[in-house]
């Protein structure tokens, strides 16, 4: 059986509107407390802050939510059936779908800063976390808006088209800033460079890695400068880094002596002062072992190298700066030759 509300007192109507109102009212507050109260104690139980954080962002659109559902039935009891009253409840709804939306992003994006960016060794996620937070509010509530409109009935087309346009001026005109932005995402996600590594770019700058921020990547050379580059200049360089697999490295030092020498009693002699100099000198590797290799005979010598290992790529101009002085001396005491540059000239007789 149908009853018109026209056939009911206006004032039963109105006390009827009241009580709904009231109920959800009151279901508004429950709700409250049984997330604060109840939900949240046992969220705050568990190893991980992402539910609390959720608890957080999702009390409010819920409890909005109630008390717009007890406007709406307390309307609708009152009232005739209008279908303005109707869409205007819609957007409503709508807005707060996006706030929930907005809250429970913000949510997950702080969990990740709190419990996951925080073990990493780069700072990038650091920097864009908050470009995120940002961009996902826009995002959710550019569309909300679109759809209220057009629950509206109000021709959304001209507003897209100007978004559209208004985006690829944009993009255009941040077109470095967006690709330096994704090549240090790439090279974050990579995960290969890190803060505190020494780094050498084929045919550029080398040294250690400061920071990688959203935009540029911060290099300490070894003479103390800082060196600012492009995301998008490291991401397509040839790099070498020299803490991967190990930061201990070998080099070589070039020599050369006297035809004359005794190449054995040359060779022992090399490996003496080199594993003296690696073992006294805080820059050697003390668990490697130095090695001679004979190269060429040259225009004057016979060219070898004297390979050391030194703790880090830094590390190598000490050792090798102070293996030249022993090695020379020591060459000095045994008598062996280090030949200066020789020609013999022979003159043609008649």
């Amino acid at each position: 059986m149908h009853i018109d509300l026209k056939d009911i007192d206006p004032w039963v109507r109105y006390c009827m509107s009241g009580g709904i109102f009231l109920a959800c009212f009151g279901f508004a507050f429950a709700s409250r407390w049984i997330i604060t109260e109840v939900v949240g104690v046992v969220a705050k139980r568990s190893k991980t802050v992402l539910d609390d954080l959720l608890i957080q962002a999702l009390k409010t659109p819920i409890f909005l939510s109630f008390i717009a559902l007890g406007l709406w039935l307390a309307l609708a009891q009152s009232t005739e059936h209008d279908p303005d009253i109707e869409q205007a409840f819609v957007a409503v709804y709508i807005a707060i779908v996006a706030m929930a939306l907005t809250g429970t992003s913000r949510a997950l994006l702080t969990w990740y800063g709190i419990e996951v960016a925080a073990r990493t060794n780069t700072s990038i996620d650091d920097k864009l976390l908050p470009i995120l937070r940002k961009v996902a509010t826009f995002l959710i509530y550019a569309i909300a808006f679109m759809i209220i409109l057009d629950r509206l009935n109000i021709n959304i087309s001209p507003f897209i088209a100007s978004m559209g346009i208004g985006g690829l001026a944009i993009a255009l005109a941040l077109q470095s800033t967006l690709t330096n932005l994704l090549a240090g995402s790439y090279v974050a996600a990579d995960g290969v460079i890190k803060k505190g590594h020494y780094i050498m770019l084929e045919n550029g700058p080398e040294g250690y890695v400061e920071s990688i921020s959203w935009r540029s990547t911060k290099l300490r050379h070894w003479q103390g400068n800082i060196i600012v580059m492009p995301n998008s200049k490291l991401a397509e360089a040839v790099v070498t880094d020299y803490e991967v697999p190990d930061a201990a490295m070998l080099f070589g030092i070039s020599c050369g002596v006297n035809y004359a020498s005794d190449l054995v009693k040359v060779e022992r002699v090399a490996l003496e002062v080199a594993r003296e100099v690696m073992q006294k000198m805080p820059e050697g590797a003390k668990d490697a072992e130095p090695l001679v290799r004979f190269k060429e005979f040259g225009d004057s010598n016979i060219n070898f190298s004297i390979i050391l290992k030194a703790r880090d790529r830094v590390s190598q101009f000490p050792l090798k700066s102070e293996f030249i002085k022993a090695l020379n001396k020591r060459f000095a005491e045994e008598g062996i030759d280090i030949q200066y540059p020789a020609r013999k000239i022979y003159f043609a007789q008649n």
